[in-house]
This record gives structure tokens, C-alpha cells and sequence, in this order.
């Protein structure tokens, strides 16, 4: 036990004396610029996706919801007041809609207090309302009351204050329903939206056994208490009831979460790993450095185990308190950045979960373990005999051990950090490549710079010689710097690049609005009366409600019904003559090409996965009483970001002529119009019009707050590059500090030596930054295809920019490292050697 404690005790006295000295200073600054960075973006990303989450939930107008035809069971809701949870619910079902001699379908919607648990519900007390004259209410209808949407007073004739039967009730029209947050969540809707108190449903008597209700439980509270009541509902719910979130309800939404997350992790990787070889390489030259200090140690009677106790011991003293000055840097920079985003958006940031913090800390323990103790571990082992004997080296751990150390800690930091597997394998394939180019590159170099130094003035071939010296050493920092520079440019580029076409993709002209129950006789006037005001409308899509029973001989049973969200409801069909934009033809043919017999029909992907359909499998669909059967034609891949119509079948032309449809379109209105809509609602009462501007302005809102994050980290980022250069310049520093002392012993002049040094630099940046350019276009290729589905674009300008910079940069930077060999007498370098 004492002795534990007198080698506890020398090896904090060890470390505070190697810490005054400098040596550990760019080991621990690597370490705490790892932790900053893990724990900055992993917490930032946390509450970003958190309070985003919370706030697009707007659209479910909960955090949750389980949806069924069947009533919410009480003993259900008791359970959820146990979990501290919030709860309402929603009932909705078609019904015809009376007022004196008028009457029409109306899509009903019954609430109970509470609703909206999230978002904002909108109410104005005249129809068509200018923005001034909406307001958002916490209220829901009184009873006997019901709120309506503006269209419905025209169809019926009446105005707010006038009476409206709804089966065998009759109710006031007290407000117009504006905005609803969870409005928007299909094209179902059977006409305008009537809104009425939950209690008032049975005074109507329109549920009877048999009609198509639909119920929504809608569930909201904080993170935890919310996924402990997942836990216990998801196995109570059956085949009857679907528990549904933002993911299913909102794919665009989702997405554009996902995906700025993705940004975000790549963003924190590319810190981890500049840190990670920054570690790395200091590490190496401390175990340098110390062993002149082990050969005393062991001298003096210290035994291979004491002296591994004690450079351990200041490693993971090292590491305790590097990490929590990184936990606390991380967390004081993830405040600024969110403060930054925060002002800039209006963003309410939540609080974050422990796990961020966690995964900082395992950052901190797994870049010492796999990167610092690597080069340190052969130290005990060195012979006494090298206080007399100066040329005795200790043995080294092989550069394929330490690259695997490396490699696997780099696996499981980025897969703890992301847990995205795409994202982990696409940077660390990256970087293999990038490594295997950079050593070839650096024998290419070595040997054409060798022939054309020998033709060369004195300061080419005093550089030229000074690579070929230290050919290892030198490809070894070519292959650091090669990889320095294409993370720095990767960063770059996903600012710049990546984010501004993430942006692209939502232009200010895209589809705002979409247009339901256009009746076939309204579909000429319509698309007049956008061409006459230079709007843009999408192709009118048919669409007829339908449901899928059958596939093959196979009738489809009610256990099957969890299978795909396809067999739990009624389908949009709809058909098209040429294939939609955003959507790709992944297996059979398209209907010009296609030779089968009778109708045929073309499967979403995922769609066709969950149903376990192929090419030329037959499927009944029931349309009103009546079927339909159709071939499965071809397998297609639909982008649920763009904002147009999609459909999960889709079928050839005149396969859906004879089931009388409406039909169905995407359209762009400038939101300074506010007459448009209006007017075209009033000219045509039976078209539904679903405004999507506020999904539109959430993606985009997503898009700049991830750019923002991200452009504050660049920082950071820049910051660990850095350290990474003067890290390996450093390395160095000692056999340049000889070398340059014997060549002005024997006459060399100071210029000569530091354009020299200058050349060096810079012919290894200029290699450095070639090969750097190549691997960031070929990774960003893997980034944009495989991870954030983004079309492939090269840039041009980073082929001439990045060797240019690497060479100005690392050509400057080493000659300034290098000062020092210059200014040192080299009689003094000279009687240390001797000594």
C-alpha cells in the first residue's frame, strides 16, 4: 500500500515537471481539443434535434400519437396519468353538413380539451382573413358551438353566428378555422374542416357500427417519462392501434432532421480525428524524449513495471484532467454556438440527456488508450545502457500496430459519436485511402525531387537532401498533412457546398401549396387560371380511395395489417403517364416499355420491402365495393423531400377512368398574394386547399441552424489542424536542431538554411495538398451518394486553391517552427551531442 502510494506520489511529481518543461503541452492541448469538440457538437446536436423535434411535433400536434378506428381504451389513459404524460384526443369522420336548402361532405374533427398539446391553432372571427385579424387560441369549441374553415360559409350560404346541422345536431358557426398544426398531415380530407368539441359527437348520432371513424390519441411530456410510457403502450397496442411519431407523420420534416444531424456529426468527426493525430504524433515524440529519463530511472533500480506504473499513471492522471477541461470547454462552447443559433432563429433550445457528455468522456479515455499509450507502451523496456551510450533507441511498436490502435479507435469514437454505420464507414474508408495515396506519393516524391535536386542551386539540394535523410520521417508527414488538409477541405466543403445545395433543393418558388377534390370538370379552369397569374402547377394526379386486399391468391388477414401502414387504411391511387421527376424506376420497366397484360402498377420501394412484392406479382385492390386488379409493372424509389405528389402505387393510364376521381396537384403562390387563394377557393368551394409553407420554412429553418452550428466548429476545426502541423513539425525539431548545427558549423549561411527549410515545407504541402484535393473529392463523392443522397458535384476551384494554401501554409509554418535552429549557437548544439 505504501508503495502504491510513493509511485502515485512520484508520478504526479513526474508529470507536474514534464508539464512545466512543455513536453505534455501539445499532447494535453490534443486531448482537451478532441473532448471540446465531441462534447460541443454531441450536446449541441442533442438539443438541436431535441427542440427541433419538439417544435415540428407541432405538425402531429403532439410528441405522439396512437391512432386506430377503434376508441381509446379508458384503463389506457388512466395508465398515461401514472406516467406523467399529457394526453387529449381527436375524432374524425366525413358527414354531410346542412344549412337551410345548402348542404355538403364536410370533414369533421372532435377535440377534446387540451388539443393542440404542440403547436398553434389559429382562429379568426371573419372568413378569408387578412394575417392581422388571426390570432391563436388555447380554447377549444364550446359546446354547441363549431369553428369552421373559411370555404365552408360559401357552400352553405351562411356566416359566422348562423346555424349548421351536422346529422342529428345542430350547432352555431362561432369562428373560422385558420391554421390547424396538424393539418397537414394527408390528402384525405373529404371537404372543408369542421371543428367541434369532442362532448357534442354523440348529440350528432353519426357513429354508428361500422362507420369509418378515425381516433387520435394524442400524447406529449418530456423525453423521459414519454419513452418510459412507449414502453409499456407499444406492447398493449395490437394490431388495431398504431403508435405513431413525427417520422411517420412528417417524412420531409424527419429527413431534414436526420440529415442536418449527419452534417453535424461529420462535422465533430473531422475534430476527432485531427485531435486523434495530433495525440498521436506528440506522443510519439515525448516517448522521445523521455528516454534518456527511463534509462535513469532503471539505473537507478527501477524496475520495467514500475516505470510502466508511472508513465501510466501520469497518462491517465493526464487524461482525467484533460478531459474534464475538455467537458467543460465543450460545454461553454456548444452555449455559444446555441446562443448564436438561438438568436439568429428564435430557437427555444431544450435540455440536453447525459449521453452527449458520456460519449466526451469516452473520447477523451479512447484517444489516449489507442493513440497515446501506443508509442509509450515500449518505454520500460529500454536498456540502462543508453546513459553511455547515446545511439541505443528503445524498440518501437510497428507502424501497422499503431495505425490498427488507431484505426479501431477512430471506428468507435465516430460510431458512438454518429451511430450512423454509413457515415463511420464512409470517413474511415476516407481516410485508409488518403493514408495509402499519401505513402506513395511520398516515395514518388522522394525519388523524382532526388534527380532534379542533383541538377538543382545549393538551397534545393540542402532541401532535397533533408527529405531524402529523413525519407521515413518525411513520408510520414506527408501522409499527416494529406490527411490534415482533406479533412479541413471536407469541412470546408460541407459548409459551403453541401449545405448551400441542401438549400438549393428547397428554391424560394417550391411548391407552397397543394390542391385536393379538384372535381374533372374544374381540372381546364384551373390550370387557366394559374397560367393567367404565372403561378406554376404541377401535373393534375387523379387520385381514388382504394384499399389493398389481395396479392396473388393470397387474401391479406388482420394479422397482417402490422406488416405496412398499406393494409392499415385506405390508399391514395392515382396514374401517370410519364414518370414523375423525383421518382426512379430501381426494377422492371415504365409503361412505354412495358408489355403486360391488362393494367399495371408501379410499388414504392419500401412499400414493395414490407410486402414482400416483386415484378409480375398480381394485386386486388377494392375500390368502393368494386376491384380492381392490377400487375405489378416496375419497382420505384420516391423522394419524399420533394414537396409534390407522391404515391405509393401508381398506376397506368385509364387503369382508375372509370371509379370517377378528383384529382389532386402541387402549386406555388407568392405569399404576398393574399388574394389568390381566396378567390380561387371562392370560385371553386369544392377544392381543399392544404397549406405546406410552414414545412417549408422548418426544413429550411433545420438548414441554417445546422450551417450556423456548423460554421462555428469550422473554427475549432481549423484550430485542430493546426496543432496537427506544428505537432509534426515539432516532432522533427531535435534531428533538424543537429543537423542544421553541423551544416553552419562548416559554412552554411543562415539564408541558405531557411530556404531550405522553407522549400521542404512546402514541396511536402504542395504533395500534401494534392494528394488532399484528390481524397476529399472522391470522399465527398462517397458522402453525397451513400449518406446525405445529394447528386454529385465536383469542385474545380479546390483543385488549384487546396495544394496552393497547403503548400503556402505548411511551407510557412515550418520555417517559423524553425526558427529555432537558426538562432541556437551550434557550438552549443554540438558539445551537447558530444556529451
Amino acid at each position: 500500500m505504501i508503495a502504491a502510494q510513493k509511485s502515485a506520489w512520484l508520478a504526479l511529481k513526474l508529470l507536474w515537471r514534464h508539464w512545466r518543461s512543455g513536453e505534455l503541452r501539445i499532447l494535453s492541448t490534443a486531448v482537451i481539443l478532441a473532448v471540446t469538440v465531441v462534447t460541443a457538437i454531441a450536446v449541441f446536436a442533442d438539443r438541436m434535434d431535441r427542440s427541433i423535434s419538439r417544435q415540428s411535433n407541432g405538425y402531429l400536434a403532439a410528441d405522439r400519437q396512437v391512432v386506430s378506428r377503434f376508441a381509446i381504451p379508458e384503463q389506457w389513459r388512466e395508465q398515461a396519468q401514472q406516467f406523467d404524460v399529457q394526453q387529449s384526443g381527436i375524432i374524425e369522420f366525413a358527414s354531410m353538413a346542412f344549412a337551410e336548402d345548402e348542404m355538403t361532405l364536410a370533414s369533421v374533427k372532435a377535440v377534446e380539451a387540451g388539443y393542440p398539446l404542440r403547436g398553434d391553432l389559429e382562429i379568426s372571427e371573419q372568413a378569408f382573413p387578412p394575417a392581422s385579424e388571426v390570432a391563436i387560441t388555447l380554447e377549444q369549441p364550446a359546446a354547441g358551438t363549431v369553428w369552421v374553415d373559411s370555404t365552408l360559409l360559401p357552400m352553405l350560404g351562411i356566416e359566422l353566428g348562423g346555424q349548421v346541422a351536422i346529422g342529428n345536431g345542430e350547432f352555431t358557426v362561432s369562428k373560422v378555422v385558420v391554421h390547424e398544426p396538424d393539418g397537414g398531415q394527408g390528402f384525405s380530407m373529404t371537404g372543408p374542416r369542421i371543428l367541434m368539441n369532442a362532448a357534442d359527437v354523440a348529440a350528432t348520432e353519426v357513429i354508428q357500427p361500422g362507420s369509418r371513424i378515425t381516433y387520435k390519441w394524442l400524447i406529449a411530456g418530456e423525453e423521459g417519462p414519454l419513452e418510459a410510457f412507449e414502453s409499456w403502450i407499444k406492447p398493449q397496442l395490437g394490431d388495431h392501434y398504431e403508435w405513431v411519431t413525427l417520422q411517420e407523420s412528417q417524412r420531409n420534416v424527419s429527413q431534414a432532421l436526420v440529415r442536418g444531424k449527419s452534417f453535424l456529426m461529420l462535422a465533430g468527426m473531422v475534430g476527432v480525428l485531427l485531435a486523434g493525430v495530433a495525440v498521436a504524433i506528440a506522443a510519439q515524440q515525448f516517448a522521445r524524449v523521455q528516454q534518456d529519463s527511463v534509462a535513469l530511472l532503471k539505473s537507478l533500480g527501477c524496475s520495467a513495471r514500475l516505470v510502466r506504473t508511472l508513465y501510466f499513471g501520469q497518462i491517465v492522471v493526464l487524461g482525467l484532467l484533460a478531459t474534464a477541461v475538455g467537458l467543460v470547454l465543450g460545454d461553454l462552447l456548444h452555449r455559444i454556438i446555441a446562443a448564436s443559433v438561438a438568436g439568429l432563429f428564435n430557437v427555444e433550445f431544450v435540455s440536453s440527456g447525459v449521453q452527449p457528455y458520456i460519449i466526451g468522456v469516452a473520447t477523451g479515455i479512447l484517444t489516449l488508450v489507442c493513440f497515446a499509450l501506443p508509442p509509450l507502451w515500449p518505454l520500460p523496456a529500454l536498456s540502462p545502457v543508453r546513459i553511455f551510450r547515446s545511439s541505443v533507441e528503445m524498440a518501437h511498436i510497428g507502424l501497422l500496430s499503431q495505425a490498427s490502435f488507431g484505426l479501431a479507435a477512430i471506428i468507435v469514437i465516430i460510431g458512438l459519436y454518429s451511430g450512423d454505420v454509413k457515415l463511420t464507414l464512409t470517413v474511415v474508408v476516407g481516410i485508409i485511402v488518403i493514408a495509402l495515396l499519401a505513402m506513395l506519393a511520398g516515395l514518388v516524391l522522394l525519388r523524382g525531387t532526388q534527380r532534379i535536386g542533383a541538377r538543382a542551386g545549393s538551397i534545393f539540394r540542402l532541401a532535397v537532401a533533408n527529405l531524402m535523410r529523413n525519407g521515413k520521417h518525411s513520408v510520414t508527414q506527408l501522409v499527416v498533412f494529406s490527411t490534415a488538409f482533406m479533412l479541413l477541405l471536407v469541412m470546408f466543403l460541407v459548409r459551403t457546398s453541401l449545405i448551400d445545395e441542401w438549400r438549393m433543393q428547397l428554391p424560394e418558388d417550391a411548391p407552397n401549396h397543394f390542391l385536393v377534390n379538384i372535381a374533372q370538370s374544374e381540372a381546364g379552369p384551373v390550370r387557366e387560371l394559374f397560367a393567367a397569374s404565372d403561378y406554376r402547377l404541377s401535373p393534375l394526379y387523379p387520385i381514388i380511395l382504394a384499399r389493398l386486399v389481395a396479392r396473388n391468391d393470397y387474401m391479406y388477414q388482420e394479422q397482417d395489417r402490422p406488416k405496412s401502414n398499406t393494409l392499415r387504411r385506405e390508399l391514395n391511387l392515382s396514374w401517370a403517364e410519364e414518370l414523375p421527376a423525383d421518382n426512379k424506376i430501381l426494377d422492371g420497366q415504365w409503361w412505354d416499355h412495358w408489355q403486360g397484360e391488362g393494367y399495371g402498377v408501379s410499388v414504392e420501394e419500401d412499400t414493395a420491402k414490407e410486402l414482400e412484392l416483386s415484378v409480375g406479382d398480381r394485386l386486388r385492390y377494392s375500390i368502393g365495393g368494386l376491384e380492381l386488379t392490377a400487375t405489378v409493372a416496375s419497382i420505384r424509389s420516391v423522394d419524399w423531400n420533394a414537396l409534390t405528389p407522391n404515391f405509393y402505387f401508381l398506376f397506368s393510364p385509364g387503369a382508375l377512368t372509370d371509379y370517377s376521381p378528383s384529382y389532386l396537384a402541387s402549386a406555388y403562390v407568392d405569399k404576398r398574394d393574399s388574394e389568390f387563394i381566396p378567390n380561387l377557393i371562392r370560385t371553386y368551394p369544392t377544392i381543399s386547399v392544404i397549406e405546406v409553407d410552414r414545412i417549408i420554412d422548418r426544413i429550411k429553418t433545420i438548414i441554417d441552424q445546422v450551417g450556423q452550428g456548423i460554421e462555428l466548429v469550422l473554427w475549432v476545426v481549423i484550430l485542430g489542424g493546426v496543432l496537427v502541423l506544428v505537432a509534426t513539425v515539432n516532432a522533427s525539431m531535435t534531428n533538424r536542431l543537429h543537423e542544421t548545427s553541423l551544416i553552419r558549423a562548416l559554412g552554411s549561411s543562415k539564408r541558405v538554411i531557411v530556404g531550405s527549410l522553407w522549400l521542404e515545407f512546402s514541396l511536402l504541402g504542395l504533395c500534401a495538398g494534392i494528394m488532399a484535393v484528390i481524397s476529399c473529392e472522391v470522399l465527398m463523392v462517397a458522402l453525397r451518394v451513400l449518406v446525405f443522397e445529394q447528386q454529385v458535384v465536383l469542385h474545380p476551384w479546390v483543385w488549384l486553391v487546396g495544394p496552393l494554401l497547403a503548400s503556402a501554409s505548411v511551407g510557412a509554418l515550418g520555417a517559423l517552427a524553425c526558427r529555432k535552429v537558426v538562432t541556437v549557437p551550434p557550438g552549443l548544439v554540438l558539445r551537447e551531442i558530444h556529451s
